[in-house]
């Protein structure tokens, strides 16, 4: 078989081509593209799959490694150190065989006018399917001056530099209240508890740069 030199100088050019063409970039994180866009933590109300209950969420982008996200989140009892969060008691007070904890927490609502109290047990750390850290906690029964309670923290690294903190909240007090008012201080409340995280493991307060 004859080849030209300019039939085998066309073959290498479209061969180098093909070697050097690059690969399609991924499509951008929906989470964080979210965040990003908005500039700042997002918080909102909703009713989680299998729940009646509404739950405030809040999400926010923390620039630090997931590691340094996760030792917070586990370390229960110093909730209450975080800055700026509405948790004013957190104390571990038993620990179960499967490894759970519970945790006694009491918490001001309605700018500090009511104190609610009661007792989480947070489950061992399990992975999402898609790869996420969940620590779920949820009232137990009984011990509490409320009807139910619950804290969901779901954690996914960004990055090596940047993790993806979200916080699911429920607190349904004994007491009739409006359904409004619930919400609004729920969603406070789970906005509140990201941005605090955020903020000890960063340093300043406020959403930084992202750069993943």
């Amino acid at each position: 078989m004859h080849f030209s030199i300019r039939s085998l100088a066309l073959a290498l050019g479209l061969g180098a081509l093909a070697v050097s063409s690059p690969v399609q970039a991924e499509p951008p994180d929906a989470d964080v593209a979210r965040i990003v866009a908005a500039g700042h933590s997002l918080d909102w109300t909703w009713t989680p799959p299998g729940r009646n209950d509404h739950f405030g969420h809040g999400e926010t982008l923390v620039h630090a490694p997931i590691d340094a996200v996760r030792r917070v989140i586990l370390d229960f009892g110093k909730y209450k150190d975080l800055p700026d969060n509405s948790i004013k008691t957190s104390r571990v007070v038993s620990r179960t065989p499967d490894g759970s904890t519970d945790v006694y927490f009491q918490i001001n609502v309605l700018n500090d006018i009511l104190k609610l109290w009661n007792v989480t047990r947070f489950a061992p750390l399990r992975r999402a399917p898609d790869g996420a850290e969940v620590v779920e906690g949820k009232m137990v029964p009984g011990k509490g001056n409320v009807d139910d309670a619950a804290l969901v923290w779901t954690l996914r690294a960004v990055g090596p530099e940047w993790t993806l903190l979200k916080a699911d909240a429920l607190l349904r007090p004994s007491l009739p209240a409006p359904q409004s008012i619930l919400d609004r201080e729920l969603r406070q409340s789970a906005v509140n508890s990201v941005n605090s995280v955020r903020d000890q493991l960063q340093g300043v307060k406020g959403l930084m740069p992202f750069s993943g």
